[in-house]
This record gives structure tokens, C-alpha cells and sequence, in this order.
């Protein structure tokens, strides 16, 4: 037997095959591929040895180093590497980022390195990007010689306009992208060479969660972060022992005598709203009271005299049973009862131009499940603030409730009146790195609930050209974008176009907007008192109305 005689690939989808002759004596043979096999049509080809008996599938080892990159014209190269058996495929493909090393430094940070032979030498930007909600986090990438890339991601400490924060629950993988791309199709994932695969999972525990690096679908490189709770507070099990012992609580002692104010926004989404406006009141008069915010995911950032209290945790089941007041701008849970000498402040987060709670009853996306629970959840409240005369009645009906109410004007608006307002506008500008003269102009629709996502968020529906408006506005104007906060995804930042979703404030973009642009939303109540010029992109008017959701007044 003179052994193998040829080299074979077979592609794998058409299954066409080419032979080239093996040179060398046996043990040691080598056969010359030409470039020109590879079309850019995304061809997978597997390898093998042909001779007198069965062919031989050709084996790759992963301790062999690294992985073989073979350049092609037009952004492509081959690249030679083991499949998920160890069969060796040579891969036509665009050219792609690989990892060759992933190390977590001491400090918690993850530093990743590797090789992007990109021939345009366009510049790049790191992004992590949620498997679900698809929100994005940017981190800066520094290019080296040889083709070389180097990052290095904080996960407990990303920044962002609400500051540093962590990574939220869920998987985040791994992209490279030119900034400002728009399109995730045109995202280069990051893959992981083949001798980093039996590396892995690598997983760091930083402020009370895991951070796990590992690989999914073979190469691709996935940052996963844990929950924030502590283990016995996850999961149905451990949250139906946290309301058994609320339960308990409010029975053995009836009456909520911590002297504490529990404040949540948009359920711990955010610091923002007015309970914001009301903790800063309540924090700038005398008095020994205890500020508590909810925090969902560890996704707000609170200022210095605030105690975070993680949302579903322990000891947010016992700030709900024991504070003396609680502000929201939400519902509470429907098994909350309000406990003696209890006071609950209702602040809602909107003048209602589309229906809410009751009214929405006969609309397709309907909850009578949640529309049910209204006149029990709304009998909890000790008031309801209300921002004016028309939505006292509307609110009432909408929520079945029946109490006091505060025809006060929403405390979250006193910003735009405050005194030191200009001061606040300018931190703000600076904030987001405004240039002095350029004119603001901000984008805030709403949601839409019959375009549901992955972890109750829905998709981003702008209905807007943001090339064309970075055009049309030029470099005297920014274009802040603010999503629904139960919206996903992302606006990548340009030098006109912002992103301004996660801004813990919406109040303070108001402050520094020369245009409003927005459709249903009670935004546009809340601006009306700046005076200032408002757009209406009512793109979807007669579905929104007569199918989708209605009004509470003729729009």
C-alpha cells in the first residue's frame, strides 16, 4: 500500500468535489489548493485523503495553535479550522475577528485579544449585543501591528448614560462593527480560535453576579451574566417563599413602622420620574427618613444617600410590608396589601392620550387578567396624583379607583421650572457631549404592543431614515433618540444621531430639546410646557386609533 494519493474537498451543501495530487514521501504529504477553488460564495469544504481503499476524513487537532487564515480578494479569506468533530473544513468566508487569548484580570475586567485582518483598514468599535431585547454596549477596541485588536470590558461596570452599570441578565455576544452600522447582518461576530475552546466556560463572580465567558454554536465567543439575585431568591420556588413570608410579616406585625420611603420607577428600571422629583424634595428638607429605591437587574444607578433594594429580593419583600410610604409610578404587585399607617402615593407617568387600564377593554392585546386586578390594586393607594383636570376622570375610570386624588401637576415636570434649570441643561449638554450651538432635536415614540420581543420588550419601531435625517440636519443639529423604556434594541451613535434610551432622566432631555418629535406618547404633554415647537410622525394614526389601542380624546 503506497498510501493516500490525492487530497479530496467535498463541498458541503452541493456536495461537488475537487482533487488535487499529494507530493511528499508517505508520513509527510502536502497538496497545493488554489485560491481560485474559493468563489466568495460561502463555501464549506471537507477535507480527505484518497488512495487504493476507504478515503480518510482529515482530522484537526485543537492544541495544534492557530488556526489557519488564507487571504481572498474582496474581504474574504479561507479559513482552516476543526468542525465540531474535529474534522478539518476549510471555511470561505468574510473576513471575521478571532480571539486567540481571553484573560480575566484581577481587577474583574476581561481582556480579550486576537487577529482581524480587515484589508479596508476601516476603523471598528467592540459591541455586546443581548440575545433577547437586543440592547448594545460599546466598548472601545484598540488595533495593534499585524492585523492585532485588543479589549478590554468592565461587565460590572459598563458605561452608558445612566452611568457605570452591569451587564444585564442574559447572554451578550460578541461583535465588531463600523460605527454607526445600523444593520446587525453587517456586525462581524467574534469567533474564538480552536485552541481557546477546551478554555472555556471562564466565569468570575463581580458585585453579587456571575460573569461567565464561553462559546456557543461551536466558535462564536458569549459573555453571559447572571442573576443578581442570590440563589435562593431565584425562581418560581424562591419567590413564592418571599411572598409566604410578606404574608407572614404583615401578620405578625400589621402596622409599617420603618420610618422609609420606598420609592420605584417604571419598576426599577430607572432612576427617573416623579419619584425622582419627590425624593429630591424629601431629601433637601430635615428629617430622619430612610431613602429606598428599587432597582431592577442592577440596571439604575442611585446617588449617594439612597439605598438600592434589588427588585423580587428579600429585602424588597420587607421594605414593601414595613416602609412607612412608598411612591411609584407603577402598580405595586397585586398581592400587595397596604399595611397600617401605610402611605402609598401613586404618581402614574403620563397624561393618557391612549387608553389605559380598563378603557382598553375590548382591544386585541386586551389583559382581562390585569384589567381584573384594577379596582383591587388601585384600592391599595393612599393617593393618586393627578397632572390636571382632564386626567383625574380618566384615571379613575381607567384604574377603578375611587380615593383621594392630587390635582397637583406631575412633580417630575418641576425641573423645567426650577431655578437653576440652565445650570442642569448645561451639565446635561456636557453630559452627552453636545457641542455649544448645535440645536437638539429629540425622537420619542412610543411603543407598540403588537410587536412583541424576546423578555417582555418589544421591537423598535422609529419609522424613521436616520442617514437621511444625519443628512438633512447637518453637523448644527443632534438628533437624540429616546426608545419606550419597554422597547429593545439600539440606535448606534453617530456625530449627529444619539442614543439617549438609557438616560436615567427623561425630564433633563426635555430641559435641552429645541424640537420634540414623537407620535402617541405623553411626552408631548410634558414638553408642551417648554413652549417649544413639537412634530407629530403619526405614521400608523388610523391603525393605532381604531385598532391597536384608541384614545381617550379625539387625536
Amino acid at each position: 500500500d503506497s498510501g493516500p494519493v490525492a487530497l479530496r474537498l467535498t463541498e458541503w451543501r452541493t456536495k461537488e468535489t475537487r482533487e488535487f495530487a499529494l507530493r511528499g514521501s508517505l508520513g509527510s504529504r502536502a497538496a497545493d489548493i488554489p485560491l481560485s477553488v474559493f468563489r466568495g460564495q460561502g463555501d464549506i469544504w471537507g477535507v480527505q485523503l484518497i488512495g487504493e481503499g476507504k478515503p480518510l476524513t482529515v482530522a484537526a487537532s485543537p492544541s495544534e495553535g492557530q488556526d489557519g487564515r488564507y487571504a481572498l480578494p474582496g474581504g474574504r479569506e479561507v479559513y482552516a479550522a476543526p468542525n465540531p468533530s474535529g474534522d478539518l473544513v476549510l471555511t470561505d468566508r468574510a473576513v471575521q475577528p478571532v480571539v486567540t487569548s481571553a484573560v480575566w484580570e484581577g481587577t474583574g475586567e476581561l481582556v480579550l485579544a486576537g487577529a482581524f485582518p480587515e484589508p479596508t483598514g476601516t476603523a471598528h468599535e467592540l459591541v455586546l449585543r443581548h440575545s433577547g431585547h437586543h440592547e448594545e454596549a460599546v466598548v472601545e477596541m484598540e488595533r495593534g501591528e499585524d492585523d492585532g485588536f485588543r479589549a478590554v470590558i468592565a461587565p460590572a461596570a459598563v458605561e452608558g448614560p445612566a452611568g457605570a452599570l452591569p451587564l444585564g441578565e442574559g447572554r451578550w455576544y460578541l461583535f465588531l462593527r463600523t460605527p454607526g452600522e445600523r444593520d446587525p447582518e453587517a456586525y462581524r461576530p467574534l469567533r474564538l480560535n480552536t485552541s481557546l475552546h477546551s478554555t472555556l466556560p471562564r466565569q468570575r463572580q463581580l458585585n453579587g453576579r456571575d460573569f461567565t465567558l464561553q462559546r456557543r454554536y461551536h466558535d462564536r465567543l458569549v459573555l453571559e451574566s447572571g442573576s443578581a439575585l442570590p440563589a435562593v431568591d431565584r425562581g418560581p420556588y424562591g419567590q413564592r417563599v418571599r411572598r409566604e413570608r410578606y404574608a407572614v410579616l404583615r401578620t405578625v406585625a400589621p402596622a409599617a413602622t420603618r420610618p422609609a420611603v420606598l420609592y420605584s420607577s417604571y419598576d426599577g428600571r430607572q432612576f427617573s420620574d416623579s419619584p425622582r422629583a419627590i425624593h429630591r424634595e424629601l431629601a433637601a428638607r430635615e428629617g430622619d427618613i430612610e431613602h429606598l429605591w428599587v432597582v431592577r437587574d442592577q440596571q439604575a444607578a442611585v446617588p449617594d444617600g439612597v439605598r438600592p433594594v434589588a427588585l423580587h429580593s428579600a429585602e424588597w419583600y420587607q421594605a414593601l410590608a414595613r416602609s412607612r410610604w412608598i411612591v411609584t409610578n407603577t402598580h405595586l404587585p397585586e398581592w400587595f396589601e397596604r399595611a397600617e399607617g401605610q402611605c402609598v402615593v401613586q404618581t402614574w407617568h403620563g397624561t393618557p392620550l391612549k387608553r389605559i387600564g380598563r378603557d382598553l377593554a375590548g382591544s386585541p392585546h386586551a389583559d382581562a387578567a390585569y384589567m381584573a386586578s384594577m379596582e383591587r390594586r388601585s384600592a391599595q393607594w393612599s393617593v393618586l396624583v393627578s397632572p390636571n383636570s382632564f386626567s383625574t376622570p380618566v384615571l379613575r375610570r381607567a384604574f377603578g379607583y375611587g380615593g383621594e386624588a392630587l390635582e397637583c401637576g406631575y412633580p417630575r415636570n418641576d425641573l423645567l421650572y426650577a431655578p437653576d434649570r440652565a445650570k442642569v441643561a448645561a451639565a446635561v449638554r456636557e453630559r452627552l457631549a453636545i457641542p455649544e450651538g448645535r440645536r437638539v432635536v429629540l425622537y420619542a415614540p412610543t411603543w407598540r404592543e403588537d410587536q412583541p420581543r424576546k423578555g417582555g420588550k418589544y421591537a423598535p419601531d422609529l419609522h424613521l431614515d436616520l442617514e437621511q435625517a444625519r443628512e438633512t440636519l447637518g453637523d448644527d443639529h443632534v438628533l437624540l433618540v429616546r426608545r419606550h423604556y419597554l422597547v429593545g434594541g439600539s440606535v448606534p451613535d453617530t456625530d449627529v444621531v444619539r442614543d439617549v434610551s438609557r438616560h436615567p432622566d427623561v425630564a433633563e432631555l426635555l430641559l435641552i430639546s429645541d424640537v420634540l418629535v414623537t407620535d402617541y406618547s405623553s411626552i408631548m404633554f410634558d414638553f408642551a410646557q417648554t413652549g417649544r415647537p413639537m412634530l407629530f410622525h403619526t405614521y400608523d394614526l388610523a391603525h393605532y386609533r381604531d385598532t391597536l389601542r384608541g384614545f381617550c380624546f379625539d387625536f
